[in-house]
């Protein structure tokens, strides 16, 4: 007679969503390092920190010559008049070449060969507004990835409740084949009516939609976070760590005080709008000092001038060694001073709307950590309370089972009982969701993005996290390990189409290929003893035997995967330093797995 932890299906029904060609399994801190160097909005908010230090760098050298260099000609044909009045008729010519351009008659250099013009005011407040702006673009950056990064958790994290909640709800439907099979054997001795047989074979098949629906929830969760990460959405994206895990990255029992002071010391947007206000001040002190600093214009030039005319022959000679040097300094008052003063007051128009942003980000901080604490509090005992809640859901359930399988009394009320742990366990796994996404939403409120080493501790116990997880599945179908495809799209020996002549690495792949067949064959082996324990009626000698069994497929399944990809890191680095190394097609790009 079987017992309640044996209540799994091997042959569940066929998925309702085809599975892609490609299966990257993926844990937390690889999709946050992945995020961080592929995500599109984060890398468009980095790629304006170059901008911001472009325009540094031309405030900065806003008093060093430009230097021009050019050729000019002027030819006149009819009538000029004289400085005292007269006007006469001349055919002149003349030519410049050299460093700067265009001199007519007597005239200076209209473009010098080496050249300053800047406003003072600018010369002295541009460098430092530019080297402010610098660190507003920064922070603005760094708020950027932090706000994605959060979105990137939570989607993983949803990624992984998905998971959890289609193998609990396959853990279901398989309890709910048992139930049926139970009730259609006492209707057939007629210890039960036809009627309760039906319900349960209606419950059976409900529970097989409710699996559809999860597939569907699972689908939908692995494209959003593909889109996250930038990758193919063809690609499925797999939580290497199906069980439910609970993350404890701050402890919302600290006072709000704290956390708010801490958060608006250290958030990114708080500062980079007190740069903002550092910005306003600087352009309003240029404005306030401009009508008191000169424009200042210098120009040196050394070319050959020559010409003539009519009046003094050749139309074209004389050619001779010129220069010309230039200065001069002047200062503007523009508008009879009431365009400075319009000026002046819109700067400090600026810098007030500047402090208001400011104090609106505070504000906006302020609220986003009190929410964030509230809501690991609540999430928190709202977790006890479902774990409690699928403790004796789990102990009704098992006494109702053993009962009817012992044909103590009629089976309808275990259905019942079915329903309440079913129920039991989507409120668990939606608590522990809910939970953690508030742990992330409260440490990034406070300033930082999600670590990279994300420390957790397990408060469920192991009968809960029995309930939501499933039988382990072969990550990619069938133990086959990965293969190069060769110019032509063919394929063949791994070792023939990598072309080294690395006799060390050879071994090394062969090593690693020998280790993945192997534990590919321990994963089968495990996996067939525990389908055959399963589909047995013999009685089991108690529960700690199955739950080994599958504790030792988890384990094989992880081997597996941890071989399979030490084997591919090898491969790809052969491909990588071979002379010829074999052209990588998008699809194996995003269908090979991470490094551990």
């Amino acid at each position: 007679m079987r017992r309640t932890s044996d209540l799994v299906e091997p042959a569940l029904p066929s998925p309702s969503i085809p599975p892609s060609p490609g299966i990257l399994p993926i844990d937390l801190p690889a999709a946050l390092r992945l995020a961080d160097k592929a995500n599109p909005v984060i890398g468009e908010a980095r790629a304006r920190i170059g901008e911001a230090l472009g325009v540094q760098l031309q405030a900065r050298v806003l008093l060093l010559p430009t230097l021009n260099g050019g050729v000019s000609y002027d030819g006149h044909s009819g009538v000029l008049q004289q400085s005292d009045g007269r006007v006469i008729k001349v055919y002149r010519q003349s030519l410049y070449l050299g460093g700067g351009a265009y001199s007519v008659a007597s005239s200076t250099v209209s473009v010098p060969a080496v050249n300053v013009s800047a406003h003072l005011g600018d010369a002295i407040f541009n460098p430092l507004a530019a080297s402010q702006e610098v660190d507003v673009v920064r922070l603005d950056a760094s708020a950027t990835a932090n706000s994605v990064l959060l979105g990137v958790a939570v989607e993983y994290l949803e990624l992984q409740a998905a998971a959890n909640d289609l193998a609990a709800r396959r853990r279901t439907e398989a309890e709910a084949a048992e139930i049926a099979r139970i009730t259609a054997q006492y209707a057939k001795t007629g210890q039960g009516r036809q009627a309760d047989a039906d319900r349960a074979e209606t419950q059976k098949q409900l529970r097989r939609g409710e699996i559809r629906r999860a597939e569907e929830r699972l689908a939908v969760a692995s494209a959003r976070l593909a889109r996250r990460l930038h990758l193919d959405p063809s690609a499925t994206i797999e939580p290497v760590n199906k069980s439910p895990e609970v993350f404890a990255l701050i402890e919302p029992d600290v006072a709000p005080e704290v956390l708010i002071e801490t958060a608006v010391r250290n958030r990114p947007e708080v500062k980079a709008r007190s740069a903002g206000i550092a910005v306003a001040e600087t352009r309003a002190r240029q404005e306030r000092a401009r009508p008191f600093l000169p424009t200042v214009w210098l120009g040196y030039s050394a070319a050959g001038f020559g010409g003539g005319s009519n009046l003094t022959p050749p139309l074209l000679g004389n050619l001779g060694a010129r220069t010309d040097f230039d200065a001069y300094a002047y200062w503007t008052l523009l508008n009879f001073g009431a365009g400075n003063l319009a000026i002046i007051k819109r700067q400090e128009a600026q810098v007030g709307q500047a402090v208001a942003e400011r104090d609106r980000a505070i504000n906006l901080v302020r609220e986003e950590v009190a929410s964030a604490r509230a809501e690991a509090l609540a999430r928190r005992e709202k977790l006890r309370i479902a774990v409690e809640e699928l403790a004796i859901a789990q102990d009704g359930y098992r006494k109702d089972l053993e009962r009817i399988q012992q044909a103590a009394g009629p089976p309808l009320e275990v259905l019942n009982n079915l329903r309440l742990l079913r129920l039991a366990r989507e409120s668990l796994i939606e608590a522990v969701l809910g939970y953690n996404q508030a742990q992330f939403q409260l440490f990034v409120a406070m300033g930082s993005p999600p670590p990279p080493e994300l420390p957790s501790h397990d408060p469920l116990p192991a009968p809960a996290i029995e309930a939501l997880s499933a039988l382990p599945s072969r990550l990619n179908g069938a133990a086959s390990l990965p293969t190069v495809s060769s110019p032509d799209g063919s394929t063949g020996d791994n070792r023939a189409i990598v072309g080294s002549t690395d006799r060390d690495g050879l071994s090394t792949l062969d090593r690693a290929k020998k280790a993945a067949t192997g534990a590919s064959a321990d994963y089968d082996r495990l996996q067939a003893e525990l389908f055959q324990a399963l589909q047995s009626d013999e009685k089991r000698d108690g529960r700690g035997e199955m739950v080994g069994k599958v504790a030792g497929l988890a384990e094989a399944h992880r081997k597996e995967v941890l071989a399979k990809v030490e084997y591919d890191k090898v491969l790809w680095s052969l491909i990588t330093n071979s002379k010829n190394p074999a052209p990588e097609r998008p699809e194996q790009q995003a269908s090979r797995p991470p490094g551990p």
